[in-house]
């Protein structure tokens, strides 16, 4: 994967080195986002878990002030978390996230391939578990875990976030866009102070759609 992300950039480097003699437009772009988030919890001591299905949506920005190489800033809601269905047991965990990325296009006509990559902060405005079917499980039971009724100890996640996508962009000056991306956090969810396990890190991938409106275009002069 690392392979095919260093390719992916230095064709896009090379692609902006290629572009710069030329006559180009700042673009400059507002947008809309919805999709789906998959995530797990990496454990060590490992648990096994399965996918947690979430939604995640919200708002965009993106500047092109160079040829195929721009920044994006969005605000986003997305809800992730983790489920262990040999205990009927899931977790939720909505945060409000800001991904400041690197934004790089391939693609001088309709059709453009993008990357996005950067960092990103995200705040834990609320959790909830839920068994099924409705039971509690007790120490010393198969399946129990220690941080069942307790909630989790860092709100503030910073991960690292890399896309890939495609858009179509239409002759009215909006776009149209599919993306996957994948993430991961640094932070423990849980304390290793207090708990037994030495790595409880969120990480997973998010599916999404993208309407985006262009706002203005500045025509650069020749170089």
């Amino acid at each position: 994967m690392k392979k095919y992300l260093i390719i992916l950039l230095i064709t896009g480097c090379s692609i902006t080195a290629f572009g710069q003699a030329k006559d180009f437009k700042t673009e400059l772009y507002m947008g809309v986002t919805g999709g789906m988030t998959f995530t797990k919890v990496r454990f060590y001591p490992n648990i096994i878990e399965s996918f947690y299905q979430g939604n995640a949506g919200g708002i965009m920005f993106r500047l092109i002030s160079e040829p195929h190489i721009g920044f994006q800033v969005e605000v986003n809601y997305t809800q992730k978390g983790w489920k262990e269905d040999s205990a009927g047991y899931s977790r939720r965990l909505n945060y409000i996230s800001l991904p400041v990325m690197t934004h790089i296009n391939i693609g001088q006509k309709a059709m453009r391939f993008t990357l996005n990559f950067g960092p990103e902060m995200a705040y834990m405005i609320s959790e909830s578990a839920q068994f099924n079917p409705q039971r509690t499980i007790n120490p010393g039971e198969t399946g129990y875990r220690e941080y069942f009724g307790k909630p989790v100890d860092t709100q503030l996640d910073f991960l690292f976030t890399a896309g890939l996508g495609m858009e179509y962009h239409l002759k009215s000056g909006g776009a149209i866009g599919l993306e996957g991306r994948a993430y991961y956090s640094l932070p423990n969810l849980f304390s290793t102070k207090t708990y037994t396990y030495k790595m409880s890190q969120l990480n997973g991938a998010q599916v999404k759609m993208t309407y985006l409106f262009q706002l203005s275009k500045k025509k650069k002069a020749k170089k």
